[in-house]
């Protein structure tokens, strides 16, 4: 990267400080993957150990992956001393008090029980980061009342300033087995029956069917149906996640783009280790049923570079907080409506390298809720849709 682009985006990452500032230090950060919110949260430290010398910092983080990367980098700037950081599993559990609360993946902490970690550490300053404060069961708002949005950093801004690398992305066509079609459409004839029978479309099925089964008091008919369709719905998106006509495909794209690192993912751990038993060496599947230590090591031999492994089949882990700028390939063999979702695994193949095109294929069975799910968290991106490995081009 150019000392001109450097100094365009620390520029911009300086205001960012003084709006935090001015923000009276309450509020939040959306900038997209790729941007550098760790290091703009750095920045805003800085500034604090300059007022405040002895002032006291805390991070939280969904994942230990993220608090290992928020060690390296307080200890790289030498802030280390000041600040602790602490996975949420943890911190809403036990009481703390510092100057200034940082909450990395602000999404994260509408969930019931990480949103007690707001009553269990007593703060003066709090900055919320996120790629998109957005959740699907719309507690984004409590999350907002904490810490308002005190500036937003698009993806398009970043690319167009050429923060993060160009990126093509394509959905290609992967048409099920007959068996997994035919087992498919029973269960979407099943969904389609309770939500039918429901009344509602949509969000309002869902809602209605949520309602239904936790009324011990219902009528049992109605709970019955309500069974079916959450039962059918969970069919669905198993059959989709775990489509074996996905695999061939995927040795197909590996072997296309035989000189790139990639990151799949995957929507099951059965999926992701079938996968790295068809690719052999040059893949290793990482997922919660791994240790600590075997995740460590698949994420050591994928950065080093003297090693067959070019390949991670994750499940879910590798969304947020991971960092490899030279992986240039992403293929998402199971996705889902989120918007999240689709920019965090966006933003883990584009990290800026110069003169790098990131390539992202999306997988999917048509005639299925995959195309939906793609339409959803798509909206607004330039996609381009193909029938064939043979159509993906540079």
């Amino acid at each position: 990267m150019s000392a001109t682009e450097i100094t365009s985006r620390t520029k911009r990452q300086l205001e960012i400080v003084d709006k935090f500032s001015s923000a009276e230090g309450v509020g939040t950060l959306i900038a997209a993957t790729g941007f550098g919110k760790t290091y703009t949260s750095i920045l805003i430290l800085k500034r604090l150990f300059i007022r405040t010398p002895d002032a006291s910092v805390i991070v939280v983080v969904p994942t230990i992956n993220l608090k290992n990367q928020w060690n390296t980098e307080l200890k790289k700037h030498k802030l280390h001393n000041n600040c602790e950081v602490i996975v949420i599993n943890t911190a809403y559990k036990n009481n703390y008090e510092c100057d200034m609360l940082i909450l990395d993946e602000l999404h994260c902490y509408g969930a019931d029980q990480f949103q007690r970690v707001f009553h269990k550490i007593d703060y003066k300053f709090l900055l919320g980061l996120t790629a998109t404060i957005e959740r699907a069961d719309g507690r984004h708002d409590l999350l907002l009342t904490k810490a308002p949005v005190f500036e937003e950093v698009t993806i398009e801004e970043c690319h167009k300033n050429e923060w993060v690398s160009d990126y093509l992305v394509y959905n290609l066509k992967v048409p099920m087995h007959d068996d997994e079609q035919l087992d498919y459409d029973k269960a979407n004839k099943q969904f389609r029956f309770a939500a039918g029978r429901l009344g509602f479309g949509g969000a309002q099925s869902f809602n209605a069917a949520q309602r239904l089964l936790s009324d011990q008091n219902a009528d049992p008919a109605m709970r019955g149906i309500a069974a079916i369709y959450y039962n059918s719905m969970r069919k669905r998106g198993e059959i989709c996640k775990n489509s074996q006509a996905k695999i061939p495909v995927i040795k197909e794209l590996l072997t296309k783009f035989s000189d790139r690192k990639a990151l799949l993912f995957n929507g099951s751990v059965k999926f992701a280790d079938s996968v790295q038993e068809e690719l052999g060496d040059i893949c290793l599947s990482f997922h919660s049923k791994r240790t600590k230590k075997q995740q460590a090591e698949v994420l050591k031999k994928f950065k080093d570079g003297r090693t067959k492994q070019r390949v991670i089949s994750s499940v879910k882990a590798l969304n947020a907080g991971f960092d490899v700028p030279d992986c240039s390939l992403g293929i998402v063999a199971a996705g889902n409506s989120r918007k999240l979702d689709n920019i965090q695994r966006t933003g883990r193949i584009i990290r800026y390298v110069p003169g790098k095109t990131a390539v992202i294929i999306n997988l999917y069975a048509p005639d299925t809720q995959e195309v939906a799910w793609l339409n959803k968290r798509q909206e607004g991106q330039v996609v381009k849709w193909v029938d064939s490995v043979d159509e993906i081009t540079l």
